[in-house]
């Protein structure tokens, strides 16, 4: 799937204000990727090689509604509507991982997502309320030993 990702993602053509994603994702010479870099990747490159890889339409459909709830969640205005199918997509997404993955559990990272639609209706959209500071952080803390 790698090969094919970057593959599609080499004759990609996308706008100048879009992050691209480092060839190297996915090993370990590759590091880690941004929160840009993530997104990215999950709502154009992996969209365009999973849509034309994936035999089993359930795992894409769920997949596509992840991106949707992504996509709303990352908007930079809110309002209920928003807020309505961001938590529809997720919830579908969700129960979607648990009817064609039975035997895993969820994370906490699961739960979060599901109250994450209170948090757009109580504080706004997360450009709003995030930092390029949070991110450094966030590598700084990956680079840690914790063991």
């Amino acid at each position: 799937v790698l090969e094919e990702v970057n593959r599609d993602m080499q004759i990609t053509v996308l706008p100048n204000w879009v992050s691209r994603v480092c060839e190297k994702w996915g090993t370990k010479s590759g590091g880690t990727l941004g929160a840009d870099e993530w997104r990215t990747l999950c709502s154009i490159s992996l969209v365009i090689t999973l849509v034309c890889i994936w035999g089993y339409f359930q795992m894409l459909l769920n997949f596509l509604d992840l991106v949707h709830a992504l996509h709303a969640f990352n908007l930079r205005k809110t309002s209920p509507a928003h807020q309505a199918y961001y938590l529809l997509h997720m919830l579908k997404y969700l129960q979607g991982l648990l009817i064609l993955f039975p035997d895993i559990s969820l994370k906490p990272n699961h739960h979060y997502a599901i109250h994450a639609a209170n948090d757009l209706k109580d504080m706004g959209p997360p450009h709003a309320r995030s930092t390029p500071v949070f991110e450094r952080i966030n590598h700084v803390l990956q680079q840690t030993n914790f063991n």
